[in-house]
């Protein structure tokens, strides 16, 4: 047999390669964390216990405050400091980075998740041999080959770090399982779990009619009337109640409209899609009579047993009388923070949904108009954060800025991209590398894999005022949206306790190479608001 040259075995490329075949062997697995979630689904307040448990345990590693409570029901919002020698009062100057779970109460797989890399966090916190994950391969593999390994182009965005115990040592790490109490509570009662469609109740719980007492009409382009048109019918969004007639309540299904003098009501183009750009031009190009819509503090309900034709006028009287005006409750809070919450030329189709106060994607009377992103607004001006993670469920993907257009990019070059790289650029890399680590290992579970990064929901849908955009826009943070799992939101319990741990095990490797990453951000990012 002919010997292989021996110089062979000295190439610094063949030992890096070498190496890292190693390295993705499984190894003996490290703790899996992920135990909060083995115990089934809970309440925020059996949540913030869990977390002070933890912290009483962490030798000094973690520390539990309340950043604050709900305005609607005074629920506390409460959070995990974990970093070396952790303190509320006393801040250690060192990069945040900041996780957080349920802005949408019907999320329930989100706050395990965040519980979940609380757990790994602490587990290893004296580890300083490279973290692996719960199959035992390393998490950040490609930062202890040569850079001969790496792929060309990204050597400087590849972390070095590749232990816990470094990573504590230099970061704060910042989680809120529940950053929306009021709504992820609710939605574990009977009626909160049937709302829209039986996904579960998703803004918080606040009254809308005591904050939106009058009807705001609005312009096509999207700004108020001054003072509401009297010569037009007043459109709303309404939802389709036929449960008289033995079927649902179909949330946000239609429209309705108000006749001129308002003693009447009718259907407004029933074959419409009550949430497409098809609607909102329809109503806009109504000239007799003409029709503008508008928006109140009250729910508006069709009920089934009236006319399906656009053309019938139901008497006012009567409609209120069964039932045609209702309570509505509830902001989207991911519509409601500052930056662009305001209707953009892309959003027709979300126009007349994220103006109804009883729409699941509300986005509130006014810009940082609820507590809860004021409670994210003032941590982040409190702390040095430089990174952001928003978890969410929907789909199976990890998301970057900008959700507000799909021709927008964020192309200033504030994360540290290597060889001029935009910031763009680097949000592609981190969230596909992420992308690559969710999908790393097969959990043999239906919509738990095929993770993919994207700036747009499926490349394509567009939502103003979210927390992704709004901190990487006004601080300079590298901020994240992760979806966890693809089309469910809430669960049974059986169904729970078997897909919920798996999807918390398959995102905290992410999670933790995202933190290895924040931790050697610097320039704006790390400094404060950035440049606009």
């Amino acid at each position: 047999m002919t010997a292989l040259p021996s110089h062979r075995f000295q190439s610094p490329a063949w030992w890096a390669t070498l190496l890292v075949a190693v390295l993705l062997l499984p190894a003996t697995p490290q703790a899996a964390a992920c135990r909060s979630a083995k115990r089934g689904l809970k309440s925020s307040m059996a949540i913030a216990r869990y977390l002070r448990d933890l912290a009483d345990s962490s030798f000094g590693y973690a520390a539990v405050t309340t950043l604050g409570a709900t305005a609607c029901e005074g629920k506390p919002v409460t959070a995990i400091l974990i970093t070396e020698n952790a303190s509320w009062e006393r801040p250690s100057g060192k990069p945040a980075v900041v996780l957080t779970g349920a802005i949408h109460g019907n999320e329930w797989a989100t706050p395990e998740v965040c519980i979940g890399i609380a757990e790994y966090l602490l587990d290893h916190k004296d580890d300083d041999t490279p973290a692996r994950d719960d199959k035992g391969v390393v998490i950040n593999a490609e930062a202890l080959a040569p850079p001969a390994g790496r792929g060309e182009g990204t050597a400087g965005i590849v972390p070095r770090i590749t232990s816990i115990k470094e990573l504590l040592q230099r970061l704060e790490v910042i989680i809120i399982p529940v950053l929306n109490p009021e709504g992820y509570d609710y939605s574990q009662t009977p009626e909160g779990r049937m709302s829209y469609y039986g996904a579960g109740w998703r803004p918080n719980r606040c009254e809308q009619q005591k904050r939106t007492p009058q009807e705001i009409c609005y312009q096509a382009d999207g700004r108020p009337f001054a003072t509401p048109p009297a010569d037009a019918e007043h459109c709303f969004l309404a939802d389709f109640d036929d449960t008289a007639e033995g079927g649902e309540l179909e949330e946000e299904e239609v429209i309705v409209c108000e006749t001129v003098d308002h003693q009447g009501i009718r259907l407004f183009a029933p074959e419409l899609d009550a949430a497409s750009a098809e609607m909102f031009d329809a109503i806009y190009s109504s000239r007799d009579p003409r029709r503008v819509f508008c928006a109140s503090g009250r729910r508006h309900v069709w009920q089934a047993q009236w006319s399906a034709e656009d053309k019938e006028i139901i008497p006012m009287a009567r409609a209120v009388e069964e039932g045609y005006l209702q309570e509505a409750y509830g902001v989207d809070l991911n519509r409601n923070f500052r930056y662009q919450w305001d209707m953009g030329p892309e959003q027709k189709a979300q126009f007349i949904r994220t103006r109804t106060p009883s729409s699941r994607v509300y986005r509130g009377p006014a810009q940082i108009s609820e507590q809860e992103p004021r409670i994210m607004e003032r941590l982040i001006r409190e702390r040095r954060v430089v990174a952001l993670i928003d978890y969410h469920s929907g789909t199976t993907q990890v998301l970057y800025p900008y959700a507000y257009s799909t021709e927008a990019r964020p192309d200033r070059k504030i994360l540290g991209g290597p060889n001029g790289m935009s910031d763009y650029e680097v949000f592609r890399f981190v969230a596909g590398k992420i992308a690559a680590l969710l999908n790393r290992h097969d959990r043999g579970e239906p919509g738990i894999g095929n993770y993919t990064a994207a700036q747009n929901y499926n490349g394509s849908s567009v939502a103003s005022g979210v927390a992704r955009d709004c901190y990487y826009a006004t601080e300079g943070l590298a901020a994240l949206n992760i979806e966890v799992h693809d089309g469910r939101y809430t669960y049974n319990e059986a169904e729970f306790l078997k897909l919920v741990p798996e999807i918390c095990k398959t995102n905290v490797p992410g999670a933790v190479w995202f933190l290895f990453w924040a931790a050697e951000l610097d320039g704006p990012a790390a400094g404060g608001p950035a440049a606009q």
